[in-house]
């Protein structure tokens, strides 16, 4: 009797996107396969940097304190919720995919060796060629794997230019970067923002909500409800943090002639307003050349206009790019995200045998929302197991057979549908902000209610244990 083979299916990215695929086919794709008799077992192989996500939907108010949003919350570890699934159905891998051979259908990873205590890269420290990176590339000793794929999932997401913002390689790095930036920010007298995007904006309120507490006239019904019930803030602004903050002198550049050029015009006029009335200095129309370190230890940001300014502390909120560079040119655009069906998240170049999917941030359908991410995962299952039907049937039948059925299940794709509004929540002071859901405006308590409260970190791990939506009901789990 001749041994099950098993097919891997790869999921490349361990953070929202592929941690929700990858629950998604073991909860519910995989027991709808196997329907001829030669069919193979199948097992979900996920590869990743980092054994944590990041909950980087808080960065901007993790950045300020630790007392805000504690490390613990902001960090999930990956493992343990897939401990449920069969053992021979999944099987994580801690690395960085350095290539992948799409006519071989493998992809080459370099296996995460631990770091020694304290040995992490500097913050801001990026390897150029790949920011999906350990920071162990082409390092003396160091293991790399090869890994045959029967689909690929290409799930990479995008990084941040600065480390306080998203994962550049395993958690501890980013842990790191924010310790180094809570040890220092307490003594600073001077911080840069750049970026007039919804990171930046975010984190210039947010800091200047902290330290620079506003004036009674900016409070709001929220504030007085909060101050009513103090239960609210336990843990977070307590009288004794408040007396011995000092205040800070917070500047935000921003690279356009408003704040959030994505969002409608109104928008982009009341964060201003806000910031100011929390004492931010907004410099419009401005960019940033380059950020250093001088001997003293300031930072010395030389601004496109041929000026200098300094500062403590410098914050880089300037937009995210594509966890792309593993991949072969053919694959992407020319802003390196990859080319991909919006209709059906297939990659438009597939190699012979196709199955290669991307979704989430690193493909070109999306827009850089979450819900690109979690309204999408269904309608990439579902195509992946239309093609994996129709793959067994072809192999359990080389001469022919079985036509209309695979006919049908290539008619039967799901078709994304992209919403075409715009939703982004952006929490400025401790208790409101501005907003847009699906393309209608939000009065501040409901941005305060829907995230700034205190960033869904309760989500975090639902996320990580589940693939949950982290803005849909706590009731929504993959059937």
């Amino acid at each position: 009797m001749s041994r099950e083979t098993t097919k891997d299916i790869v999921i490349l990215g361990g953070s929202f996107a592929g941690i929700s695929a990858a629950h998604h086919f073991l909860k519910d794709t995989v027991d709808k396969l196997r329907v001829t008799r030669t069919a193979p077992s199948y097992r979900v192989v996920l590869i990743s940097p980092s054994t944590h996500i990041y909950w980087n939907i808080g960065a901007p108010r993790g950045i300020v304190s630790p007392t805000w949003l504690p490390q613990n919350d902001l960090f999930v570890p990956i493992i343990p919720a897939f401990r449920r699934y069969p053992i021979n159905r999944f099987h994580f891998i801690q690395g960085t995919a350095t290539s992948v051979d799409m006519f071989a259908r493998r992809v080459h990873v370099e296996l995460h060796t631990p770091r020694a205590a304290g040995d992490h890269k500097p913050r801001g420290s990026v390897d150029s060629q790949n920011r999906w990176s350990t920071g162990s590339k082409g390092s003396k000793g160091s293991v790399t794997q090869s890994i045959e794929f029967h689909a690929l999932i290409i799930a990479t997401g995008t990084y941040a230019e600065d480390s306080l913002y998203s994962l550049h390689g395993p958690h501890d790095d980013t842990l790191a970067a924010l310790n180094e930036f809570h040890n220092a920010i307490p003594n600073a007298e001077g911080i840069i923002v750049a970026g007039g995007g919804p990171s930046g904006v975010e984190t210039a309120g947010q800091l200047a909500t902290y330290f620079n507490r506003p004036s009674r006239t900016n409070r709001g019904p929220i504030t007085a409800l909060m101050n009513a019930r103090p239960k609210f803030l336990k843990g977070r602004l307590s009288r004794h943090e408040l007396s011995t903050r000092k205040p800070k002198t917070i500047t935000l550049i921003s690279g356009n002639d408003r704040l959030l050029p994505r969002l409608p015009l109104a928008l982009g006029q009341q964060a201003e307003k806000s910031l100011e009335s929390l004492g931010v200095h907004i410099i419009h129309n401005t960019r940033v050349v380059s950020a250093a370190q001088t001997p003293g230890g300031k930072m010395r940001v030389v601004l496109n206009n041929d000026i200098t300014i300094t500062a403590d502390l410098y914050v880089a909120a300037t937009g995210v790019r594509p966890n792309t560079n593993f991949l072969p040119p053919e694959m992407l655009d020319a802003s390196k995200y990859v080319s991909t069906d919006p209709n059906y998240l297939r990659v438009t170049r597939p190699p012979p045998g196709g199955m290669v999917y991307c979704i989430g941030d690193c493909a070109t359908y999306s827009k850089n929302y979450i819900l690109d991410v979690y309204e999408a995962v269904p309608v990439l299952m579902h195509n992946l197991r239309n093609d994996l039907l129709v793959w067994e049937l072809r192999d359990q039948n080389p001469y022919g057979g079985k036509e209309e059925e695979i006919a049908a299940l290539q008619e039967a794709d799901m078709r994304y549908v992209q919403n075409p509004t715009d939703s982004q929540l952006m929490p400025i002071t401790r208790w409101g902000g501005v907003g847009v859901l699906y393309g209608m405006k939000l009065p501040g308590w409901m941005v305060y209610a829907m995230k700034g409260r205190d960033y869904r970190i309760a989500k975090a791990k639902l996320v990580a244990g589940q693939g949950h939506n982290p803005y849909a009901p706590d009731t929504y789990i993959y059937k």
